[in-house]
């Protein structure tokens, strides 16, 4: 499914209108059953909710769908329920106006807010649930008074709260500072906003569903729209079978140069998962000071040790005996490694850079220009994203997509910017966006797992760009599983469930 920004949005319904010749109150009549309808039988659990509930129109289209909405609710025998508007009636002649109009004929009882606060102060604290239309993606800037005022009352009621499209004051530009209405639901219409993702605001759209809207499926599924939602089983489509006569030389050799002391779990964890990933070979290359280490945990892996060479001297390593490389859990900075790095990037080589491996590509990008060719994906956390790319950290937060798909094309390397949502930036300009925050995921070595996972994509034969979406959706999706079946778990429970999942 296609994710797309305000103005992409914005785009698609002028369009409907002008080139499909389907007349905004159609859709707006549309958008409003279909939320309705959507919102009773995923949020309602199929059943009409039978407790107050207040639905709060702004001026705009998201206040015209809230009123299509309570009329529907209306008409179904929900007599319990107030309209408040949030910020004076909709502007004469246009569609949400018709919308007003045709709920205060049916006799809905239509609040008007800040002018009745004490009435609508009682029926938000009465309410079951509270469907918010004040703003939609549109908003410039912040919310500011009344409306602002009208987001306290509703965030301090008991009662659930359902976005319409966005929770009210959440837009492309959103300052985590900004007033905004915290949800239990959000119902976006049509297709998911890449807003709704950002780091400060996901955490405010509660379970995002995306509400069917009659727009033609040309504008919706157009190839030109440059982002997507990373399903959690989009691994499953990546997959090559494996021959049923394949020997461990056929199934990939991976080289990983990971771990130096006090690190020596990233080494393990990301070798490991890599691993399980139905590779036939990985190769561990350690330093001789954590070597007895890993030598005696990794038994599955062949644990070898490095003595750092000089480029362009590979020190007795044979380049061309592996299929994919990964460079940087846990590696440390020392000494001669940025060089090797950059000795590494020059060649035919293939892989993953993460962790310390970006801090040292930071360092040659800081002298000299990099580019990766097309064969190297970088998986940074939003700090090594700020210094990889030069841009401040909370820069990066509020506009993640921009940035990560600027960098990908800059370096022309694939760029996997994790959080808790995480974005793939490819260096062709599109992006995928994986949804589902899982704070159980949140934990140290979490991220040399993923790190393993994509690395072992490459050595197993996909491109940078697959392997990446293969990486990210996998553990994901493991993430999700340990978390069913152990709650709070630690990175290494992570790396059996590969094994799980992949059978």
């Amino acid at each position: 499914m296609k994710v797309v920004s305000s103005e992409a949005m914005a785009q698609i319904d002028r369009l409907a209108q002008d080139e499909f010749a389907i007349p905004s109150l159609l859709l707006m009549e549309d958008a409003g059953v279909s939320a309705w309808s959507l919102f009773v039988r995923r949020a309602c659990a199929g059943r009409l909710p039978r407790k107050p509930l207040v639905f709060v129109a702004g001026k705009g289209n998201n206040g015209g769908d809230a009123l299509v909405m309570a009329r529907r609710a209306l008409c179904q025998g929900l007599s319990s329920l107030s309209v408040v508007l949030a910020d004076g009636r909709p502007q004469k002649g246009g569609v949400p106006a018709q919308m007003l109009d045709i709920c205060e004929a049916y006799g809905v009882e239509c609040l008007s807010w800040p002018e009745q606060r004490e009435a609508v102060v009682s029926r938000l604290r009465e309410a079951a649930w509270i469907l918010d239309g004040i703003a939609g993606t549109g908003l410039r800037g912040g919310l500011r008074a009344p409306a602002s005022e009208l987001v306290s009352a509703i965030n301090a009621s008991a009662g659930k709260r359902a976005g319409i499209d966005v929770p009210s004051g959440v837009s492309d530009s959103f300052d985590p500072a900004w007033p905004a209405v915290r949800c239990d639901v959000t119902l976006t219409m049509g297709l998911p906003k890449s807003c709704l993702y950002l780091p400060h605001a996901r955490v405010l759209c509660g379970r995002i569903l995306v509400v069917p809207v009659g727009f033609p499926p040309a504008l919706v599924n157009d190839p030109a729209l440059p982002g997507e939602i990373l399903q959690f089983n989009a691994w499953r489509r990546l997959l090559s079978p494996i021959p049923p006569d394949t020997h461990k030389g056929r199934r990939g050799h991976l080289a990983v140069f990971a771990g130096s002391p006090g690190t020596t779990g990233a080494a393990w964890l990301s070798a490991t998962a890599a691993a399980r990933c139905r590779l036939g070979l990985v190769s561990l290359h350690v330093g001789r000071d954590i070597y007895p280490i890993l030598a005696q945990k990794a038994t599955s892996v062949m644990v070898k040790p490095w003595d750092e060479p000089q480029p362009p001297d590979w020190g007795g390593l044979d380049q061309g005996a592996y299929t994919g490389f990964l460079v940087g859990p846990g590696w440390g900075l020392a000494e001669g490694r940025e060089r090797w790095l950059e000795h590494l990037l020059s060649r035919e080589a293939s892989g993953v850079i993460d962790a310390d491996g970006i801090t040292l590509l930071s360092r040659i990008a800081g002298r000299a220009q990099v580019k990766a060719g097309g064969r190297w994906v970088l998986t940074p956390h939003p700090g090594e994203f700020a210094r990889i790319s030069g841009v401040p950290r909370d820069q990066v937060l509020r506009d993640p997509v921009r940035h990560a798909v600027e960098l990908s094309s800059r370096l022309d390397a694939v760029i996997v910017l994790k959080g808790h949502c995480t974005i793939v930036a490819s260096p062709a300009g599109k992006y995928w966006i994986i949804d589902g925050p899982n704070p159980a995921l949140a934990t140290g070595g979490s991220g040399d797992v993923l790190a393993g996972l994509i690395a072992a994509g490459i050595a197993g034969g996909m491109g940078p760009l697959d392997a990446a979406l293969f990486g990210v959706s996998l553990h994901a999706s493991i993430g999700r599983q340990a978390r069913r079946h152990m709650g709070w778990f630690l990175a290494e429970d992570l790396v059996p469930f590969v094994s799980r999942m992949l059978r």
